[in-house]
């Protein structure tokens, strides 16, 4: 091999070292690559989180809408009496309570064929941190049972056979139906941590006993609760500012008159 073919291997051998050179990404135009990655995520994920709120939140008025059909065909099938909201045995509305060692039975509510014993209708997705009534959950929204029920009870509650049931009044009392609600957002704090709540005590009521004041609503949707009317729409609603929300976003969304509540106006 002469001197002029080396040489020339030679030069196509370095040609071939700085090709590869070139190709590679330098320490500098990582870094570059990187941080533009995270000021996409920093754009991105809270973005993300958002939808993945409203999504959530869609998903909660969609329940509450399933709700008030099976409420409407339960007074259908009723002679137009209100659902109760449940009995000693345990019976609710929204299924059979079983105390806090059991699972709820989702099947056994008086409302349960009207929600083809569906457990997530009753579940609010974004109401996730209580603590547990039952083994796993019970239901994320409170009715308006003070004002649509009338309590029949047998016996005295001291006798060891004392039973009760709510009874449904007649939905035809709602004067106004725009104007009254039947279920919404719930929880509450007796004197320890939140929990899931199905008795949507009126803020009269709430408030009857000086010390012992407490709250149902629960503002849990960026300071909002969803709430169903009795002529079935559902919407986000403000707290009252008669009193404060606490710091478990429990309030009132009307003063002790009760207006909201109440269906004689």
């Amino acid at each position: 091999m002469n001197m002029k073919t080396k040489r020339g291997m030679n030069m196509k051998t370095k040609r071939g070292m700085n090709t590869k050179t070139n190709k590679a990404f330098t320490l500098i135009e990582l870094l570059v690559v990187i941080a533009i990655i995270g000021i996409l995520a920093g754009l991105l994920l809270p973005t993300l989180a958002r939808a993945k709120m409203v999504a959530k939140s869609v998903q909660n008025k969609n329940n509450l809408k399933q709700i008030a059909g099976a409420f409407s065909m339960y007074s259908d099938d009723h002679g137009g009496l209100a659902v109760g909201i449940g009995e000693s045995s345990g019976r609710y509305f929204f299924g059979q309570y079983n105390g806090a060692s059991a699972e709820v039975d989702y099947s056994g509510g008086y409302l349960s064929e009207y929600v083809n014993n569906s457990e997530k209708v009753w579940q609010d997705p974004v109401f996730n941190a209580f603590s547990k009534r039952a083994k796993k959950r019970t239901c994320s929204y409170a009715y308006n049972s003070h004002y649509l029920n009338e309590m029949e009870e047998n016996g005295n509650w001291w006798d060891p056979g004392y039973s009760y049931v709510y009874r449904g009044l007649d939905t035809q009392i709602m004067e106004s139906p725009v104007e009254t609600v039947l279920f919404g957002d719930s929880a509450r704090n007796w004197m320890g941590p939140v929990e899931e709540n199905w008795f949507w005590t009126p803020p009269s009521q709430a408030r009857a006993w000086p010390g012992w004041e407490t709250a149902y609503t629960h503002f849990r949707h960026n300071g909002k609760a969803t709430v169903l009317w009795g002529d079935g729409h559902v919407e986000m609603v403000a707290p009252d500012q008669t009193y404060p929300v606490n710091d478990d976003q429990l309030g009132y969304i009307c003063d002790t008159d009760d207006h909201l509540f109440k269906p004689v106006k």
